[in-house]
């Protein structure tokens, strides 16, 4: 894990993501040039030679099923709320995540979304005295540390989130 390739994908992970985590935070926005960075970067580091040894047909089904899943669950909650439950933002992040794990991350990339970003509105509301998780919550950092996380994950060799050896 500490050749240089492998380093630099994860640095470049990493700045991409903390950066629209940020960003997110402060402005409830993901911004789509971030976006296309993070999707540019995650096709080229598959055609490179992805650290994860994960294939490009398992990149664009990773994707593909990801961004369709968040399309999915954005659109039966907005229905269900009657109104945007999730911003198209977090679709495309999902999407791009997908470019650079495939799509077994899927299910661990929303555990750690879901549970990062109520753990998140916890101690914010600890820290302001007032309960955060009736209004609006970015999902984004959660996604974003849940992606970093099944990268690193997939290189330390957890089953299923690296590709054939």
């Amino acid at each position: 894990m500490t050749d240089p390739w492998t380093l630099a994908c994860v640095a470049y992970l990493a700045a991409v993501l903390i950066a629209l985590s940020v960003i997110d935070l402060k402005t409830g926005y993901l911004p789509d040039p971030l976006q296309v960075a993070l999707a540019l970067g995650g096709v080229g580091v598959v055609l490179a030679g992805s650290p994860l040894a994960l294939s490009w047909e398992l990149a664009l089904a990773g994707a593909a099923l990801n961004g369709g899943v968040f399309w999915g669950l954005r659109w039966l909650v907005s229905r269900w709320k009657g109104r945007e439950a999730m911003g198209l933002g977090d679709v495309k992040l999902v999407a791009a995540g997908g470019l650079w794990l495939g799509p077994l991350a899927l299910p661990y990339i929303m555990a750690a979304g879901g549970v990062l970003t109520l753990m998140g509105a916890l101690a914010a509301s600890l820290v302001l005295g007032k309960a955060l998780w009736r209004g609006e919550m970015p999902l984004g950092p959660g996604l974003a540390a849940g992606i970093l996380a099944c990268f690193i994950a997939g290189l330390l060799g957890f089953p299923g989130l690296a590709g054939p050896a």
